[in-house]
Order: C-alpha cells, then sequence, then structure tokens
C-alpha cells in the first residue's frame, strides 16, 4: 500500500482484511458461550442428582467459571456486529432457560427420584444450555476468506 493514497482496489482490500480480523475476534466470545452453554448442561444434573461431594464440586466450579467469564469480558474488546445483534436475544433466553431447572430442582422435582423425574432435569438442563449453545455457534461459523463486503455485514 501507498501511505495514505490507497487505490480503491488497495482500501477494498484493507477493508476486507479489517473485516476478516474483526470477524476473527468474535471467535472468543463464541467459544465461551459454547463452554457455558455446555457447562450449564452438566452444571444442573450435578447439582441435583450428585450426591456426597458433587455438588460442591459442581457449584466450586461454576463459580471459578463465573469469575473468569466476568474477567475475560471485562477486558474483551469486540466489536464485531453480529456479536452485538447475537448478544442481547441469546443473553436473555439463557436467563429465562436458566431459571427452569432451577425451579423444577427446588420446588417441584419429587424427593424420591424416578426415571420420570430424572429425564425431566436432563431435558431442561440441555433446553438451559441451549441458548449460549446456538449463539457460540452462530458467532463461530466461518465466513469465507476474500468474500465481498455486502450491506449485512
Amino acid at each position: 500500500m501507498s501511505g495514505d493514497h490507497l487505490t480503491p482496489d488497495e482500501a477494498l482490500r484493507e477493508i476486507g482484511r479489517v473485516d476478516r480480523q474483526v470477524r476473527r475476534s468474535a471467535r472468543g466470545p463464541g467459544r465461551a458461550y459454547l463452554l457455558v452453554g455446555l457447562a450449564t448442561m452438566v452444571y444442573w444434573p450435578v447439582m441435583f442428582l450428585g450426591g456426597g461431594v458433587w455438588p460442591l464440586i459442581g457449584g466450586l466450579g461454576w463459580i471459578a467459571l463465573t469469575v473468569a467469564l466476568c474477567v475475560y469480558w471485562a477486558r474483551l474488546r469486540v466489536h464485531d456486529r453480529l456479536l452485538k445483534r447475537v448478544r442481547k436475544p441469546v443473553e436473555a433466553a439463557y436467563v429465562v432457560t436458566m431459571a427452569l431447572p432451577f425451579v423444577y430442582g427446588v420446588w417441584l422435582m419429587p424427593p424420591t427420584l424416578t426415571v420420570g423425574s430424572t429425564v425431566v432435569l436432563l431435558a431442561l438442563a440441555v433446553l438451559a444450555g441451549l441458548p449460549l449453545v446456538y449463539g457460540g455457534l452462530l458467532l463461530m461459523r466461518d465466513s469465507p476468506a476474500g468474500a465481498p463486503l455486502t450491506r449485512d455485514r
């Protein structure tokens, strides 16, 4: 490139390079969403079905994951439009679905476990993690290398 005087082709290549770099920066939040979504699917069964020390380990693990994610999000400097568009609805859906296994496990699950009550808890745990898994997969999708810029990006 020739400094401040770019040809139209050079300018378009530079815009494409910056766009790809920003898109790569959204992969980190995508991985974080995927990690927390999958951890959610494991967390609720451990908390309500695990015996002995497992709920303590699950709770301590969840606290460590929460602290690590808070530090990660505070230091994150991503300006991807897709992340901005996906973040609020995905996180709102996560908060709502996260409440479902909690309510079921604390107030509705019978004291004596049955196959049916275990299946319901497992289904709710998977449902609770799905919004973040979906958001993570959206953010981690590859955009084709060298794809031309369009109005929706």
